[in-house]
């Protein structure tokens, strides 16, 4: 006879509006961890009072959303904390938008991505060590080694140097959702000339700021190579004739 403290009949008796609503408060109420395993279906569906239907309609939504891991043949888990789930969204709404030629939608991913780097790269300032900051040196050589065909995967890490340090998944997790919706599109729109070697001088004054403990300087290193990338946003904007008159001009 179950325990009438037993959790599951206390979700039970409050009936939450939605099945997933429900096994949302399921896990916090049985303290539930990512990674933890769910109770089995067949408890699931007594514990709510629902089809088995019901309960895997329900599982489904909340993997979409990143709540759960369904893993056939062995059972379905506590999701563990991520912001990809935001992924197919954003780009869906943002490719509507460009495709209608408004970049705007392009452009705020862009901005949203230089207010989280320029507040954080001035905590770098004071946190980084030197082996944190030799480790962007040596990504940076291999920026410039590698030429603008491997300019993206350094580009990211690069990023990803700057702030991995500082303890903040979160926003990791932002800035990686930012850069991939972002990347995804400029690969559709097709990319604009861009110099190479003065892709590899912006990020270096962001590591010659990093390195004199400057948080002003690196703020202002950060913000240039923003402004750079917002530029080429409305170059692709402009479409190919309007661009080779920027050109001529």
């Amino acid at each position: 006879m179950p325990s009438p403290h037993n959790p599951l009949l206390t979700v039970r008796r409050e009936r939450r509006p939605t099945v997933q609503d429900q096994l949302v408060e399921l896990i916090m109420a049985l303290d539930l961890d990512a990674g933890d395993a769910l109770p089995a279906e067949q408890e699931l569906m007594r514990a709510l009072g629902v089809s088995r239907n019901s309960v895997r309609e329900a599982l489904k939504g909340l993997q979409a959303l990143g709540i759960v891991d369904i893993r056939h043949g062995y059972g379905t888990y506590v999701g563990t904390p991520e912001l990809r789930s935001l992924a197919p969204g954003l780009l869906f709404h943002t490719r509507l938008a460009v495709k209608r030629r408004d970049h705007q939608a392009l452009r705020d991913i862009v901005e949203v991505r230089a207010l989280l780097e320029g507040g954080l790269i001035r905590r770098a300032a004071a946190e980084l060590t030197e082996a944190h900051l030799d480790r962007l040196d040596l990504e940076l050589a291999a920026l410039a080694a590698d030429g603008a065909e491997g300019r993206a995967g350094h580009d990211r890490r690069f990023h990803e140097l700057l702030y991995e340090p500082l303890g903040n998944a979160v926003v990791l997790q932002l800035i990686a959702l930012f850069w991939d919706v972002y990347r995804q599109l400029e690969h559709e729109l097709g990319k604009p000339e861009t110099d190479h070697d003065q892709v590899v001088r912006q990020h270096r004054r962001v590591v010659e700021a990093l390195r004199a403990r400057d948080p002003d300087r690196a703020a202002e290193a950060i913000d240039g190579h923003f402004a750079d990338v917002l530029a080429r946003i409305d170059r692709l904007g402009r479409g190919p004739r309007e661009r080779a008159e920027d050109t001529e001009g």
